[in-house]
């Protein structure tokens, strides 16, 4: 774990909350009370006790620092910021070793390391001809390595800032402080003058009160004094140029302080996810049935005499209409098998939910038994309530599905047809970056509200939602044949419905959808559980950051950029880091909207070739397997492999050839022994899989 993310985790602990706590390229520490954002320096080269006490300091302003008093005007009216910044660091800082006493050690150890450093730039001076606001500065932070000292009045003031409690007291105390200081300031200034008149102002000392009398009266007449110091300066810092008396020692220590900060490290991008507009996202699956019935219809009515693409699409269409009507009849074993499974499940987690317990009445029936039986009462069966399941499907509509969908939407159909039998709601979804074509107002189209650093959602994605549970059984039945017809498009004779044709992967950007869809179709079916089912062949597109940008003609614009190495999610009051891209910034986007999903369960089916072992290892199966040979030996068991992930509950990778071996024994007639042997072994590998796959699905949803 790094240095930044050991810190951000004390500053959410100091804080009793979930603070978001960011390390920037900023000269100083801030804190936003708003989004409650705890923004800290990249400091570089301090000890494990000043950066515990930095990071203590700030989140003691975090804790105790009214920031939307501490912003008004009315309160620095005849206050110079100094004076109220001092003594609410007094404050905040012992309130902080009072809930904390742990920190007493590291403010002392810190603040006595940055001061043999010279932050306070001390060195050759002697503290005690500096002014009062720096005496109570060095006594609250260096106290106990220089003999400060304090008349009677001043001491008096310190007192009351060691018990200072509330930022009312730190206005109050402020005020008297810097009255006690300009009172002390004219009495010099008589000294210095009536000495004048005697001869004997001659020393170097007078002349400083000299200096010291015209800053007094030119303050005094200065209307500038009437400014609030933090309009003058960035980041609570006075305005070198102002007439208003500032503390020398609190500008040295925010000046070395900012030396501190590593100037060789960019910090870390802040990425956040945008909110998303569904209405917008999604295709209805209303929609999509009316453009799927009205494409196809008219491929049904081409012209017999047309030419030869026409022609061929007419016959493809009514071929594959009798495959799909063949394969469903097929498939009812299996979707039955599937039932039977689910049932056996259920009832067997029935029974483990099951207890027997006494009711106290006695049972008139063992009566006799009273000799020998102590149990005489009688008892029930209590079974505690199960979690029903709603599921969400979401399927990679890409390029490189294109020879694998038709085989895919087969598993996916058997899947459909289980959940209508078994009452199981469910909806179908495909993610694209083709929809989009078909609106009428491409141009116009907006998926979210462009916000500067949320992650890119472009007006070219959408979320098609191809098939319903709610559907009726005539409607349901028509449309999985339209997207059949539709996966069959992509290899065979016939005319891809316009707008519905395969594109690259935008999965994360799914993932950030689906994490809204979820929640809101939970609420709709009030469903305790939801499993969300991804089916794909790869992993995502290199997704983007939303950005400004200045452009050839030097104007700003709004932008994206490809997402860094060095990124972090932010989401709710939770952080996320990204270790790379690729299948880490999907396990992230998955780990950020579980967030709002603690209740969903997110599965995969990766489709795979062969010689994409080894890179799956690598990828996915480290966690998962000791060696890669013990993942090759699960593949020859169970024709699958199932991976951790920091994301995905669950991961299943699937052969490709596996996914489209058909379980019937296909062999031609007269074929020899050897291909006899090779198509049995294929179906065996098919069957295998598949039960395989259907066992650990069932025991997700059971």
């Amino acid at each position: 774990m790094s240095t930044t993310e050991i810190q951000g985790m004390l500053a959410r602990l100091l804080a009793t909350e979930n603070l978001l706590v960011e390390h920037r390229q900023v000269s100083t520490a801030s804190f936003d009370i708003d989004r409650r954002i705890l923004t800290l320096p990249m400091w570089d080269g301090v000890s494990k006790s000043v950066y515990d006490m930095l990071v203590a300091h700030e989140v003691g302003h975090a804790l105790f620092t009214p920031l939307r008093e501490w912003k008004r005007e009315r309160h620095y009216k005849s206050i110079p910021f100094s004076y109220v910044n001092i003594i609410e660091d007094a404050r905040i800082e012992a309130l902080m070793k009072h809930r904390y006493p742990g920190l007493i050690r590291d403010f002392h150890h810190g603040y006595k390391a940055l001061n043999h450093n010279d932050f306070f730039e001390l060195n050759g001076k002697d503290v005690n001809t500096f002014l009062f606001i720096d005496r109570i500065n060095l006594y609250f932070k260096v106290g106990s390595l220089y003999d400060i000292q304090f008349n009677d009045k001043e001491a008096d003031i310190v007192t009351q800032i060691s018990k200072c409690r509330t930022f009312d007291q730190v206005l109050v105390l402020a005020m008297l402080a810097y009255s006690l200081e300009k009172e002390q300031q004219k009495d010099a200034i008589e000294a210095f003058r009536q000495g004048e008149k005697e001869g004997q102002g001659e020393s170097g000392d007078q002349g400083n009160m000299e200096q010291s009398d015209n800053q007094g009266d030119e303050g005094e007449h200065n209307p500038d004094l009437d400014t609030p110091s933090y309009e003058s300066g960035q980041d609570g810092e006075l305005d070198p140029d102002g007439e208003e008396p500032e503390s020398e020692t609190q500008k040295s220590f925010d000046k070395n302080l900012r030396d501190l900060r590593n100037q060789n490290s960019s910090g870390p991008t802040y990425m956040t996810l945008p909110d998303v507009f569904l209405d917008k996202v999604i295709y209805p699956v209303a929609r999509v049935r009316e453009d799927m019935e009205r494409h196809f219809n008219l491929c049904k009515n081409l012209e017999k005499d047309g030419t030869h693409e026409n022609n061929m699409c007419r016959e493809s269409v009514f071929q594959f209409e009798k495959e799909y009507k063949q394969f469903k009849l097929s498939a009812r074993k299996g979707v039955n098998a599937l039932v039977k499974e689910f049932e056996m499940r259920k009832s067997a987690d029935s029974y483990a939910r099951t207890s027997i317990a006494r009711t106290g009445v006695l049972d008139t029936g063992k009566l006799h038994t009273y000799k020998y039986n102590e149990d005489l009462f009688r008892k029930v069966s209590i079974t505690t309530d199960g979690k029903n399941h709603s599921l969400i499907f979401v399927l990679d509509w890409s390029g490189s599905m294109a020879n694998e969908m038709l085989s895919t939407v087969k598993q996916l159909f058997q899947l459909l047809w289980f959940c209508r039998k078994v009452s199981i709601p469910f909806e179908v979804y495909a993610f694209t970056n083709e929809a989009w074509r078909a609106d009428d107002n491409p141009e116009d189209h907006k998926n979210c509200e462009w916000r500067e650093n949320d992650l890119y959602l472009g007006k070219e994605f959408r979320m098609v939602n191809l098939i319903s549970s709610n559907m009726k059984p005539h409607d349901f039945d028509q449309q999985l044949e339209y997207v059949w017809l539709t996966a069959v498009s992509f290899t065979h004779w016939i005319h891809t419905p316009f707008g519905y044709g395969l594109s690259g992967t935008p999965i994360n950007e799914a993932i950030v959808c689906v994490g809204k869809i979820a929640k809101e179709y939970q609420k709709k079916t009030k469903t305790q559980k939801c499993n969300v089912v991804f089916l794909t062949d790869g992993e995502g597109n290199h997704s983007g950051m939303n950005v400004r940008q200045i452009g050839y003609d030097d104007v700003e614009r709004n932008s994206a950029t490809a997402i860094r190495w060095n990124t972090i999610i932010r989401h709710k009051s939770h952080t996320f880091n990204i270790d790379g891209m690729g299948a880490a910034l999907t396990n992230t986007l998955l780990r950020a909207i579980k967030v709002d999903n603690p209740t969903c369960n997110f599965m995969a089916f990766r489709l795979f070739a062969p010689n994409d072992m080894v890179s799956l290892y690598r990828q996915y199966g480290t966690e998962s397997y000791s060696t890669y040979d013990d993942m090759r030996q699960e593949m020859r068991k169970h024709g699958s492999v199932s991976f951790t992930t920091p994301g995905f509950d669950r991961w299943f990778g699937i052969p490709i050839k596996n996914l489209s071996t058909s379980e019937e024994l296909a062999v031609d007639e007269g074929a020899k022994k050897s291909d006899v042997s090779k198509a049995f072994r294929k179906m065996h590998t098919g069957k295998r899989s598949n039960k395989y796959i259907v066992k650990s699905f069932m025991e997700q949803i059971a």
